[in-house]
């Protein structure tokens, strides 16, 4: 169905609305039994009419419509050279979907995104602490020995690392102090 279809089955189901309204309104207002009759009649045959067609344009607006999109499951979302942010999924018959975003939209919509995941999760008390990965807890650096007396004598002491048992370190020979 086209778009023009589409336009013209919504006209024809608001001019059979409006012949119903009109048949309801003139059997109220009907001086007899048998003119009331006659106008109930006329109702009860619009508003069959208009059943049907709101029938057949729902299911019509159905099929015109895309059907919901699946993220594609490698590089869904690619930062473009342009500064924008591409989203691409693909519908249920396999045809690609393309959601282009400027940098601005994209951060608000991951935002939105988060916020509302927060407050899904808040009513049917889920945590977000327990849905994210764990972070490993990271080395202590080393301090320069109190003793380092020059500026390169605590440069070196500074790039120390700590080295596993059993492996051998490498030491950087001390570098000339920066005048």
């Amino acid at each position: 169905m086209t778009g023009n279809d589409l336009i013209t089955a919504m006209n024809d189901l608001c001019v059979a609305y409006a012949k119903a309204q009109v048949a309801h309104a003139m059997a109220e207002h009907a001086a007899d039994q048998d003119e009331r009759a006659q106008h109930r009649a006329h109702a009860e045959y619009w508003d069959m009419t208009v059943s049907g067609q709101y029938r057949a344009l729902t299911e019509a607006v159905g099929a015109a419509l895309p059907d919901p999109v699946e993220v594609e499951s490698f590089l869904p979302v690619q930062p473009l050279p342009t500064g924008e942010v591409e989203i691409r999924a693909r519908d249920g018959h396999a045809r690609p979907v393309l959601v282009r975003l400027s940098g601005a939209q994209a951060l608000a919509l991951g935002a939105h995104l988060t916020a509302y995941a927060a407050i899904g999760l808040d009513r049917i008390n889920g945590k977000v602490a327990e849905l994210l990965p764990r972070v490993g807890t990271a080395e202590p650096f080393t301090r320069p020995p109190a003793h380092a007396t020059t500026r390169a004598e605590g440069a070196a002491a500074t790039r120390a690392v700590r080295v596993p048992a059993g492996a051998q370190a490498i030491t950087a020979a001390p570098q000339p102090a920066d005048r």
